[in-house]
């Protein structure tokens, strides 16, 4: 089996990486890639940077070589206050912010995941800016679980392609949380974090240096989260179905 797994960003792949070994087989500038076999499975992990756009340029580059299972990772904004730091949710839709866009994920994976451990929600929104008010996360939970900028357009590529697909994806930051910089004015053009962006903003808002530690934590966490479900998730899509057997021995403890 081979499956491709998406991440916006570094540090939302960085736990998996590390706890797999992941190796690096980028083939140029634009391209983030990495492959690692977990059992039988090759597993690819392509890194598409943040927003629209940056995730459409890379799809089309992950697609190139169709899998036969996507699923679409990351960090998240919770949008409702049952959705806990660290939480790892999977949807059974997506949608954009006027609603005019739905892509649905698989049942059978969705299926899968929750009886590995996440927690099934009902839709992520995928919108053209980072929410980062929890004013905004409060008005846009009437309509979903939880935002991202990425989900929807790669669901449209793995669709496009006839690929069955999920979105799973851990809680960084809170309903209630005010996230310490305008983080839309932090990516490059290639979708990644800018750190002199980042310098620029706290020069000016130096009070906000211990609201950054902490969403660094608390993202490291949520990342941590999120690599050892993917972990479990994968290896059981690629588990042998029961034996006979092992059937009638489950029913006969029961």
């Amino acid at each position: 089996m081979k499956i491709l797994v998406t991440f916006a960003l570094e540090n939302e792949f960085a736990p998996w990486r590390k706890m797999r070994g992941f190796s690096k087989v980028s083939a140029g500038a634009w391209d983030h890639s990495y492959r690692e076999k977990i059992g039988d499975t090759e597993v690819r992990v392509f890194l598409t940077g943040a927003g629209r756009f940056a995730a459409q340029r890379e799809a089309s580059v992950a697609f190139g070589e169709i899998p036969d299972v996507c699923i679409v990772s990351g960090l998240s904004g919770g949008l409702r206050s049952d959705h806990l730091l660290g939480a790892v949710l999977a949807a059974r839709s997506v949608t954009d912010a006027t609603g005019s866009k739905v892509y649905y994920c698989d049942p059978d994976l969705l299926s899968s995941a929750a009886a590995v451990g996440a927690k099934r929600v009902d839709r992520f929104l995928t919108a053209d800016h980072v929410v980062g008010t929890a004013a905004e996360k409060h008005e846009l939970g009437a309509s979903a679980d939880a935002a991202d900028m990425e989900s929807l357009w790669i669901l449209a590529a793995a669709a496009e392609r006839e690929v069955p697909a999920i979105v799973i994806r851990a809680i960084s930051d809170t309903v209630d949380s005010d996230l310490p910089l305008d983080f839309n004015r932090i990516f490059n053009e290639r979708g990644a974090v800018s750190i002199p962006r980042v310098v620029g903003q706290l020069a000016t808002r130096p009070m906000q240096v211990g609201g950054l530690i902490r969403l660094a934590h608390d993202s490291e966490r949520a990342a941590s989260n999120l690599a050892s479900f993917l972990d479990s998730f994968v290896q059981s899509l690629t588990a042998p179905p029961p034996t006979e057997n092992a059937k009638a021995a489950a029913l006969s403890v029961s």
